[in-house]
């Protein structure tokens, strides 16, 4: 009992993990999460690319003047998993969306449901529950899988939610310094809406499914965000796989896989808000794999003297359902992003 307690409470965090999503890549800097509402209009343009699905839309204001209104979604490989296709949105087609408006009067609203003409609705938000099939039954199917298929991490993992930063509403503990530089942090310049992938601890708070492959002195960690990819030295440190995952050495002990990371060459942030990092920041890691080998946790503990008064201690967790797999990022951007 005690594990199918842990499963089934990892299954609630799925199900009010969308409340997180909110904050993914800097979502909060333009729309405004107290402000919610309803626009209508003729789609004049579709982008089905990601890091976000977006659309403008053009419609008459009260006042007469036409406005166009850029719509955003969750990214393409969120909405695909929960059975959306590109082709049930097109150019000229009148639509209603509901969801979060832009602040200070910005024409923009991040939407997760779409109304049509003839009043149907339909849900574009998801959290990892909907996205990845974790229901109760999916997760007691998993554990009565043949033991063998699940003795170690070497697999897919998919997530119970987004990582927790574990700054809770009291913030970071930032220094003096720490605080000057995210005071000066600007949404509209998040490097994602460049397509410029995070760096480590960032790229580890994803919604998406990571693997592990076993490459004998190295542990390859593949992250289906950004289609990351970190390389894990097991006989010592290494040059990273990508710009910005920094150095990794990684040790076992029993089920957990020991991470030491650091030199974090070009991202000076810890997460996707703007919290900065140094360049002499140590990431301590610790992957523990579940007993019954169905469950794996993380936690990060970030040591940057120059920005904390203290370790920053992050935290995620994946399950395994058999049958998932890594799907292409891809990237892309609208000429005028």
């Amino acid at each position: 009992m005690k594990f199918r307690t842990i499963r089934i409470g990892l299954l609630l965090m799925a199900s009010f993990a969308a409340c997180s999503a909110t904050a993914h890549h800097a979502a909060t800097g333009r729309y405004d999460p107290d402000l919610v509402g309803v626009v209508e209009g003729e789609i004049t343009e579709v982008f089905w690319r990601n890091p976000h699905v977006r659309m403008l839309l053009q419609r008459t204001a009260d006042d007469g003047q036409v406005e166009e209104w850029e719509i955003e979604f969750g990214s393409v490989n969120t909405i695909e998993r929960i059975g959306i296709s590109r082709d049930l949105l097109g150019v000229g087609d009148r639509i209603g969306v509901y969801g979060r408006m832009g602040r200070n009067g910005l024409t923009a609203m991040f939407a997760n449901r779409v109304i049509f003409p003839d009043g149907r609705e339909m849900a574009f938000g998801a959290n990892p529950s909907r996205s990845y099939g974790i229901t109760e039954m999916a997760l007691l199917e998993a554990d009565n899988v043949d033991p063998t298929l699940r003795a170690d991490i070497f697999r897919v993992w998919v997530p119970v939610g987004y990582g927790n930063r574990g700054a809770g509403d009291a913030g970071y503990p930032l220094t003096d310094a720490g605080r000057a530089i995210l005071d000066r942090w600007d949404p509209e310049n998040d490097p994602a809406l460049s397509c410029i992938p995070p760096g480590m601890p960032s790229a580890m708070l994803n919604p998406y499914p990571i693997e592990f492959e076993d490459r004998g002195d190295t542990i390859i960690l593949k992250l289906e965000e950004w289609d990351g990819e970190r390389t894990i030295h097991m006989n010592g440190s290494g040059e990273p796989s990508q710009p910005r995952m920094g150095s990794s050495a990684g040790r076992w002990e029993g089920r957990t896989l020991v991470v030491e990371t650091r030199d974090i060459a070009d991202w000076r942030y810890i997460d996707d808000v703007g919290a900065p990092q140094s360049e002499d920041v140590l990431i301590d890691e610790r992957f523990t794999l579940s007993e019954d080998g169905t469950d794996l946790f993380w936690t990060g503990r970030i040591t940057d003297p120059a920005n904390y008064s203290e370790p920053v201690m992050m935290e995620h967790a994946w399950t395994w359902l058999p049958g998932h797999e890594i799907k292409p990022y891809n990237c892309d951007l609208r000429p005028d992003r």
